[in-house]
């Protein structure tokens, strides 16, 4: 908003997903204003509201989905805090990422989200022109959320952006079915170490050397088994 640091952002939103165990089609709109405290600290506060429409079941006996069938109408609110030290956003190398969201969401179900997020970011190595960085960095993202979050809101893990070596959704809780539906949980906790590296002189190809592991829980528990 000119010279302020103060920003507005108006969004609206229709996502149309074909899930292994149902399909999904959410519309919506978004407005949120956020203020910048400092260069690296800002926080921001929003409004959302939605419709999901849930259709076509794998297996409609599966108790936590076929409660969720039809339209569900969610309203919530979020506040979220963000620290943002990175030397850049895209392939950092230095710095460190802190993010804390709180979100209370009502309408059809009600119920609180807590989410946390820290990535941090270390330079081994590097050439004298500054190329060739060699990084070490590690993520964690910590996740709960109420009693009366739904199917479709649940945490869930498993792919490429989550826990690599599973398939999508793969490592996340299922359902009492014989069908075994993917059902998610309500507490999440993820984490990865990377090492990345140059391959060729022009840094085009680097190779990454990562552990992804953590867990997604039905309830806000860590269960070994």
């Amino acid at each position: 908003l000119g010279y302020l640091p103060i920003s507005m952002s108006v969004s609206g939103f229709l996502y149309d997903r074909r899930f292994d165990d149902w399909d999904e089609e959410r519309m919506g709109g978004r407005l949120s204003f956020g203020y910048r405290i400092t260069p690296d600290l800002s926080i921001s506060a929003g409004v959302t509201g939605q419709n999901v429409a849930i259709t076509d079941p794998r297996d409609a006996t599966e108790p936590e989905l076929a409660a969720v069938l039809g339209d569900n109408g969610l309203w919530s609110g979020e506040v979220s805090l963000k620290h943002d030290t990175r030397n850049t956003p895209i392939q950092a190398s230095e710095g460190h990422y802190f993010e804390f969201s709180f979100e209370e969401v009502f309408g059809d179900y009600e119920y609180s989200r807590f989410e946390l997020e820290g990535r941090q970011y270390w330079l081994l190595n590097q050439r004298a022109d500054g190329s060739g960085k060699q990084t070490v960095s590690f993520s964690s993202r910590l996740g709960f959320s109420g009693k009366d979050t739904p199917i479709f809101e649940n945490f869930f893990a498993g792919g490429y952006a989550t826990m690599r070596g599973f398939e999508f959704r793969g490592a996340s809780p299922v359902g009492t079915t014989p069908a075994q539906v993917e059902v998610g949980g309500r507490f999440q906790w993820l984490n990865t170490l990377e090492y990345m590296f140059p391959l060729t002189a022009d840094d085009a190809f680097a190779g990454v050397a990562f552990v992804d592991f953590g867990t997604v829980e039905k309830n806000i528990e860590i269960n070994a088994d």
